[in-house]
């Protein structure tokens, strides 16, 4: 009979790169538990827990609360293939974002150098206009049935125009 290869808390910690603390802390929030323990009570991760861990700090890397992360992953109607494809799409928007950041930091450095002075709008025009009802409706299709969303949404609706 093959055995499944095990992990204790302290391999996954290393392999993942996150603290043994972490993990205890997702193991007692629900996000990531260990369905085995050793004979000395010790936790023991499986190859569903690595890729779950994964996942988990991927979408924690683009920012994601660990609540939503929670809500993500425990949607029943998304598989590994979508949660990879969100990711991916997710990154690019990102790296889009950063890369015309790199462009205006380089636009604003060669200005200094050559002694002009930028107005503020084209100082601040990096930062876009970030309006978050041009992606409302994306949002709504994506996250709309979560309750990590209808939570973002009610926490939403009590800003006001400063926030």
């Amino acid at each position: 009979m093959e055995t499944t290869a095990t992990y204790t808390v302290g391999e996954v910690a290393r392999l993942a790169g996150v603290s043994v603390r972490t993990l205890h802390h997702y193991d007692r929030i629900g996000l990531l538990s260990a369905p085995d323990r050793s004979e000395g009570g010790y936790r023991r991760y499986g190859e569903a827990e690595l890729e779950r861990l994964h996942r988990i700090r991927s979408y924690a890397e683009l920012g994601f609360s660990l609540e939503a992360i929670a809500g993500l992953l425990d949607d029943p109607g998304i598989d590994s293939v979508a949660h990879l494809r969100r990711q991916e799409a997710l990154l690019g928007e990102r790296i889009g974002r950063l890369e015309r950041m790199r462009d205006a930091v380089r636009l604003t450095l060669e200005a200094e150098e050559m002694g002009i002075k930028l107005t503020p709008e084209e100082r601040f025009e990096v930062f876009g206009t970030d309006d978050p009802a041009e992606h409302a409706a994306e949002a709504e299709e994506r996250w709309g049935e979560t309750d990590a969303y209808r939570e973002s949404q009610r926490r939403a609706s009590t800003y006001s125009k400063s926030d």
